[in-house]
């Protein structure tokens, strides 16, 4: 009786953490594409998808979710700008006379609950009203539509991740 239920329960676990990580990855493809919008609309050329931004910023957000925070610098101190660095991006553009240093980054998080009989249980919400409330969240705070709206940024990597608990926790990278 025991091996029919640790082979579900590791099943159940498997097709969990595979939902999950469709979700993130189709999170990540629905937020660029809205971000790209928002930058259409005001004018501005849609960012290109940069893998190594992606990867940083998927593990920036894995990272929140495993050590439950939520912030630009990380339990390490590494900010957006050190995580870019370590990782191997090269973090400085000379364009003319102008030389820019370092990268910017929106984070999101957000937490659903359904409550019945007085208990509230977390779920997953749609991945279209995530990506929507993000970018509303990002457009509405001054310094992530400062990112977002950004004529210098021409380049992004957009990472999310679902905790356990259903919280999903959103990086979005720029340079």
């Amino acid at each position: 009786m025991k091996k029919p239920f640790i082979v579900l329960f590791t099943f159940l676990t498997f097709f969990s953490l595979l939902n999950a990580g469709e979700f993130s990855n189709t999170l990540e493809v629905k937020i660029r594409a809205l971000v790209n919008v928002e930058r259409v609309k005001y004018g501005l050329k849609p960012l290109k998808k940069n893998l190594t931004l992606g990867k940083i910023a998927r593990g920036h957000s894995v990272d929140m979710t495993v050590r439950d925070y939520t912030d630009h610098v990380d339990p390490d101190g590494l900010d957006p700008t050190g995580r870019a660095k370590k990782a191997g991006f090269k973090t400085t553009i000379k364009r003319g006379n102008i030389t820019r240093v370092g990268v910017g980054e929106n984070i999101y998080e957000t937490q659903s609950y359904m409550e019945e009989n007085g208990v509230k249980t977390p779920y997953l919400e749609k991945l279209d009203i995530v990506a929507n409330k993000a970018i509303v969240g990002w457009m509405n705070s001054p310094g992530h539509r400062k990112n977002i709206l950004n004529p210098d940024y021409t380049m992004e990597g957009t990472g999310a991740a679902v905790s356990k608990d259903k919280k999903v926790k959103v990086t979005q990278m720029f340079f």
